[in-house]
């Protein structure tokens, strides 16, 4: 069609130049082209803010017109079964959208951008541009906590230990979590306690586990935010109930060291530290905690035989008139659990040592013993 106009305007023209006249040729207007730009690279992710800007050319020098479409897609918008957020419009070279998060619930997946260029004629870039963009997912990250009776990193057994783990999303997806126990080897699985317990207030999931047997104890949690999963796993070491340690004394013993008693004193135990046995005895009432034991005796520095003072309690008070200046006494006061295991009777303490510990670490000690002189 475009052939036959042009060629009888020609010959309009060639007409008019018989006659004598001028010849006036129309100018063909080509069409612009166009291209999209990303301005930025790297993954695209949902709740991004992106750029694009339209590379538009005119062989005519024209000026273009701009017509931005933009849209987040739940799959491949060549899948019938797509469904698309609402248009997002623009008509500046430089065009400006953020991902949506989600596509009528579902997550963005795909991104897709068209461009429409036009020039002042009128005339359509040809092809139209269009880019259809993959949008990753942030896998979800979890986290896991414990809480019980833990001394230096370790668990009694038949002592309830608490579990939680909570699941985040940047993307703002709902996170399922699933979970794992694996007992120790030695484990029955028929006295294995391991129940959910209500939600946490403050989000996520929580168990009890209340193991059976000492040994490695595992706790898998598997989470998935819908797209991508994610695991995280806890280690829990349970041993058999350590004896408990001596803390602070008043005043400190120090093998070796003499203490003077000038005038009437008080030595005292101030602190157990224990996985379930403590001093000072906790609140009434728990089902599995419960006080140490303590035990004193005395004897004149150098004598073999200890005399006991069943009596005591936490503290025993010295005073310096009831005997001879110069005398020299040990005082001594020893700590058991409520498994009975004094260093009085085991085979790990010599009857002569000051202090002792009847099981590792060296640092926590059943027995401390003062060295007294009287002045």
């Amino acid at each position: 069609m475009l052939g036959r106009t042009v060629l009888a305007r020609v010959g309009l023209a060639l007409t008019a130049v018989s006659a004598g006249g001028c010849v006036y040729l129309d100018l063909i207007n080509e069409r612009p082209s166009a291209e999209i730009e990303r301005v930025g690279d790297g993954l695209i992710y949902r709740g991004d803010p992106l750029a694009f800007r339209a590379l538009g050319d005119d062989p005519d020098g024209d000026r273009l017109s701009y017509a931005w479409r933009g849209q987040g897609c739940d799959r491949s918008i060549d899948d019938p079964a797509h469904v698309c957020s609402a248009v997002e419009t623009g008509t500046d070279e430089l065009f400006t959208f953020t991902v949506p998060t989600t596509v009528d619930g579902a997550p963005t997946t795909r991104l897709v951008v068209t461009l429409e260029v036009t020039d002042a004629r009128g005339a359509v870039a040809r092809p139209g541009q269009r880019l259809e963009l993959p949008v990753a997912n942030h896998p979800p990250t979890l986290e896991l906590q414990r809480r019980g009776r833990e001394l230096s990193g370790q668990f009694p057994t038949g002592v309830p230990i608490v579990v939680s783990a909570r699941g985040t999303d940047v993307d703002g997806d709902a996170v399922t979590l699933s979970w794992t126990l694996f007992p120790a080897a030695t484990s029955d699985p028929d006295r294995v306690e391991f129940e959910r317990l209500p939600d946490p207030a403050t989000g996520g999931q929580a168990y009890q586990l209340i193991p059976d047997v000492a040994g490695e104890w595992l706790v898998r949690v598997d989470g998935s935010d819908g797209l991508d999963p994610a695991r995280a796993e806890l280690p829990i070491l349970v041993q058999p109930d350590h004896a408990p340690c001596i803390g602070a004394l008043d005043p400190p013993a120090t093998d070796g060291a003499v203490v003077l008693l000038t005038a009437p004193r008080r030595f005292a135990l101030r602190v157990v530290t224990d996985d379930l046995d403590l001093y000072p005895p906790p609140p009434p009432g728990d089902p599995y905690l419960g006080a140490a034991a303590l035990a004193w005796s005395m004897r004149p520095a150098g004598a073999t035989a200890w005399t006991a003072l069943p009596d005591a309690g936490a503290a025993v008070d010295l005073d310096p008139g009831l005997y001879a200046p110069g005398d020299r006494l040990e005082l001594r006061v020893e700590v058991a659990d409520r498994t009975r295991r004094w260093p009085a009777t085991h085979p790990a303490c010599a009857p002569e040592a000051a202090s002792c510990n009847i099981e590792p670490p060296v640092g926590c000690v059943q027995r401390r013993t003062w060295l007294v002189e009287v002045r």
